[in-house]
């Protein structure tokens, strides 16, 4: 016990620190975000100070990764789950800073409020073979572990730029977020957005970056292509016909990447688009209405 309070004292000192005209701030936008939208993170450091780390967990995110600007400005993104209804939630960040000559530490908080969002339900009748890739649940998680190793090393500095673009022209057959039944069985909500088109029409890149997946994933994504745009950013490109990029290329926004196909777990031809904060998708919409800034 006795050990315990100088810590205590300590960790009580340093978040009364956080109302110091000189101490680290964090800040948050949006402050009442929907479930789909992308929050960005800052963490600005106070005078005399150099940031040297930020330790954060939140929503269902294993570590939220930070990248320090050249201002010393620790920025990150986090996306909002599409599960989360409306209500008051506390981001905390543990803060690792340099002054002085000497590292310290400092926890800072910040309150938002966030907004429910009510998605439609899709009531979706598979006709062919590929209904009973549905029970094969242990082969569709060792698919999803698969695509998520390949996004585990994201760049620590941004590899996009300006606005975002749709990938694919056509109409839209299934927004972001949508609870979807297939033959009446539950099978979750739509993780990205669907637009139908016929097969062989080009899809281009949202915006640059590098790819880190680029193959035929038979079960559920079919051709399947993954952009890493840096920052823990990264856009799917599922049910391809074809696949025009390899694993390590740069791909320029706008670049055509591949084409639409009816490949996998689908009905018809259509392109599956996601964009993803680490491994929480977000809605690709809005990043293309809204952007990212770092």
């Amino acid at each position: 016990m006795k050990n315990l309070v100088p810590k205590l004292l300590c960790a009580v000192l340093l978040l009364a620190s956080t109302s110091s005209a000189h101490a680290v701030t964090f800040r948050v936008s949006p402050s009442n975000p929907q479930p789909g939208d992308v929050l960005s993170l800052s963490v600005w450091p106070g005078k005399g100070e150099v940031i040297k780390g930020v330790g954060m967990k939140a929503f269902d995110t294993d570590e939220v990764k930070f990248s320090r600007r050249e201002d010393g400005v620790a920025r990150a993104f986090l996306g909002f789950p599409f599960d989360r209804s409306g209500g008051k939630v506390t981001l905390n960040a543990r803060v690792q800073f340099e002054k002085d000559g000497e590292l310290q530490e400092q926890v800072v908080s910040v309150p938002l409020v966030t907004r429910s969002r009510d998605f439609p339900t899709q009531r979706i009748t598979m006709r062919n073979s590929n209904s009973g890739k549905m029970s094969q649940t242990a082969a569709l998680r060792r698919e999803k572990q698969y695509v998520q190793s390949k996004m585990k090393d994201s760049s620590p500095t941004p590899l996009w730029s300006g606005n975002w673009l749709v990938p694919s022209r056509g109409s839209s057959s299934s927004a972001y977020g949508r609870k979807r039944y297939v033959n009446g069985k539950w099978w979750g909500q739509h993780n990205g957005a669907d637009i139908k088109a016929a097969s062989g029409t080009p899809v281009v890149a949202s915006n640059s970056g590098r790819v880190v997946l680029s193959e035929n994933l038979p079960l559920l994504r079919g051709n399947c292509i993954v952009i890493d745009h840096g920052c823990n950013v990264f856009s799917i490109y599922m049910h391809l016909s074809k696949r025009n990029v390899s694993v390590g290329d740069t791909v320029a926004k706008g670049e055509r990447i591949g084409a639409v196909g009816a490949t996998g777990f689908v009905t018809g031809a259509h392109l599956h688009w996601e964009v993803r904060v680490g491994w929480e998708p977000v809605d690709p919409n809005r990043v293309v209405s809204r952007g990212l800034i770092f």
